[in-house]
């Protein structure tokens, strides 16, 4: 028998604005708590949550969003779902999930032969 594996960190993606429109991330981490923008060092808006589920999201202007820190596919799927409303709030305009996908999942098992 295999051992079972443990879900250690799911890494996805979508897009949230159509291509011609941009965010204006120094005003998104002006609105939102926990959010850090240091353009000179990266180019995306940081996110950081602790509930409903602890996540951080990478916001670039282009409105690709990727979030990290989740321990199931659907928890990932839900974190964007929070960050794309909490980012709706703050910019006062509507915005959609779009083209949501899974780009890694890391997982660790322990083996008791060894």
């Amino acid at each position: 028998m295999f051992p079972k594996a443990i879900i250690q960190n799911v890494v996805s993606t979508a897009q949230i604005l159509n291509k011609n429109k941009k965010l204006d991330l120094y005003s998104l981490s002006n609105i939102i708590k926990n959010a850090k923008y240091s353009p000179e060092r990266f180019s995306a808006l940081i996110i950081k949550v602790e509930q409903p589920l602890r996540s951080t999201a990478l916001v670039f202007s282009n409105g690709k969003i990727v979030c990290v820190g989740t321990k199931s596919v659907k928890d990932s799927e839900i974190a964007i779902r929070n960050f794309v409303k909490l980012i709706s709030k703050a910019n006062c305009s509507s915005i959609n999930m779009q083209s949501f996908k899974i780009l890694n999942i890391v997982s660790s098992f322990v083996s008791r032969d060894i």
